[in-house]
C-alpha cells in the first residue's frame, strides 16, 4: 500500500496552482477561502479528506495504489458509508494522480471565513461515518454552519440564552433570516431542502 503521508500538502499545492492558473479571474471564487485539505484518513483502500478551495468543497477519495482503477475522467460510482451511499465522480491531476470526488458545496460563496468552512468540512466527514440517529446538538450545529457560523462548543452548550441568541443572528452577507435547520444527511445530499435550492 502506497504511503500517503504527504498527500494532503501535495493536494493543496496542486489545487493552489490550479487556483492561480486555470481559475484565475473566475468570478465565483471566494477570496476568503484558501486551499486546504481537512481531516485526511485511510478508509477501505483510499485516502479520504474534504478539500476546500475558493470554488468548491469536495469529499476526495484517492486510491492507495495508483493504477489499480483505470477509470475515465467523469465516470460516476457510488461509495457506501455508514450514513448511506453517495455519488462520486472520477478525476485526476498529474501532481496527485487519480481521485474520486463528491461535491458538498459548489460554489462556496456561503462561507464568510475559513474557520466556518473547516468546521463544515469536519462535520461532513463525521456525518458520513454516522450510522445512528442524529442528536439535537448535531442538528443545531449543522444549522449554525449553514448560516456560516462556527458551531457552539461543548463548554457553551449548556447556555441556552447564548444558543438562542446565536440562532437569531444571521451571518454577514447571508440575508436577514436564518434558513430552516438542515440535517447532516440532507447537507450531504445538497445542503438546503430542495425547495430552497435554486
Amino acid at each position: 500500500m502506497a504511503d500517503r503521508a504527504d498527500i494532503g500538502p501535495r493536494m493543496e499545492a496542486c489545487f493552489e496552482e490550479i487556483r492561480t492558473s486555470r481559475m484565475a479571474g473566475i468570478p465565483i471564487l471566494n477570496a476568503a477561502l484558501p486551499v486546504k485539505a481537512v481531516g485526511g484518513r485511510s478508509w477501505n483502500g483510499y485516502w479520504l479528506c474534504v478539500l476546500i478551495t475558493p470554488w468548491f468543497m469536495n469529499l476526495m477519495a484517492l486510491p492507495d495504489k495508483a493504477g489499480d482503477e483505470p477509470v475515465a475522467t467523469g465516470t460516476k460510482r457510488m461509495f457506501a458509508f455508514p450514513a448511506g451511499s453517495f455519488e462520486f465522480i472520477a478525476g485526476g491531476e498529474a501532481a496527485i494522480g487519480p481521485f474520486w470526488m463528491c461535491s458538498l458545496f459548489s460554489p462556496v460563496l456561503e462561507f464568510s471565513d475559513q474557520e466556518g468552512a473547516e468546521a463544515t468540512a469536519v462535520a461532513a466527514l463525521e456525518a458520513i461515518f454516522e450510522s445512528g440517529g442524529e442528536s439535537d446538538a448535531s442538528e443545531r450545529d449543522m444549522a449554525a454552519m449553514w448560516r456560516g457560523e462556527v458551531p457552539v462548543q461543548a463548554d457553551d452548550a449548556g447556555n441556552d440564552s447564548e444558543d438562542d441568541a446565536s440562532e437569531d443572528r444571521a451571518a454577514p452577507g447571508h440575508g436577514s433570516h436564518a434558513p430552516r435547520p438542515v440535517s447532516r444527511r440532507a447537507f450531504l445530499r445538497g445542503g438546503a431542502p430542495a425547495e430552497e435550492r435554486s
